[in-house]
């Protein structure tokens, strides 16, 4: 059953830095490429790529909240001291990932619109854009606003996604284990016994 469980842990920890890496490396930047914008140009390829961003944050809060809950089965079963470490480190994880989907990203929605001078109709037909002007001024400073908030996410992005590479290693090789031990210090320690 132990073993099960460990598997579990790894297996949504590889999900979780898998989708991750992906994302930010591969599928982040196919909206903005020459061959998308030639079919969904501005403002278009943002909204996709927002709409795409929201499932990327679900799959945070899913994996970090299996992540947690699998700490916590592993402690219920060893009947060991609570976790406190590792159920911190996925908080932030957590913490940083609602930070990212729930304040950053509802913002660079509002100034994407501002930008680039629509807005997203919540009723009627479509389509569920409509034109909106705004002053030089409001334009200026959603677009600056939009570039330093990008920055930041991506930032926040990057920081996520070494701590998860961390986690990552650690579920793989625990500290209390000899993984770093070579063949022969294995051998010395077990005929020393």
């Amino acid at each position: 059953m132990a073993g099960f469980i460990r598997f579990i842990g790894i297996f949504n920890i590889a999900v979780w830095t898998g989708g991750s890496v992906f994302f930010s490396f591969l599928a982040g930047k196919v909206f903005f490429s020459p061959e998308v914008t030639q079919f969904t140009p501005p403002p278009y390829n943002g909204l996709i790529a927002q709409a795409m961003l929201e499932r990327f944050f679900l799959l945070h809060y899913i994996c970090g909240i299996l992540a947690i809950s699998h700490l916590l089965l592993e402690w219920f079963i060893k009947q060991d001291a609570f976790p406190k470490r590792p159920v911190s480190y996925i908080g932030i994880l957590l913490l940083l990932a609602l930070l990212g989907g729930k304040l950053i990203s509802p913002n660079l929605n509002v100034w994407h619109q501002q930008k680039y001078q629509f807005q997203i109709k919540t009723e009627g037909d479509p389509p569920m854009i409509e034109s909106k002007p705004y002053s030089k001024e409001i334009r200026q400073n959603a677009k600056l606003k939009f570039s330093i908030w990008h920055g930041i996410s991506q930032t926040v992005n990057l920081i996520m996604l070494i701590m998860l590479t961390y986690h990552f290693w650690k579920l793989i090789y625990p500290s209390n284990s000899s993984h770093l031990q070579t063949y022969s210090q294995k051998k010395r320690n077990l005929f020393s016994q």
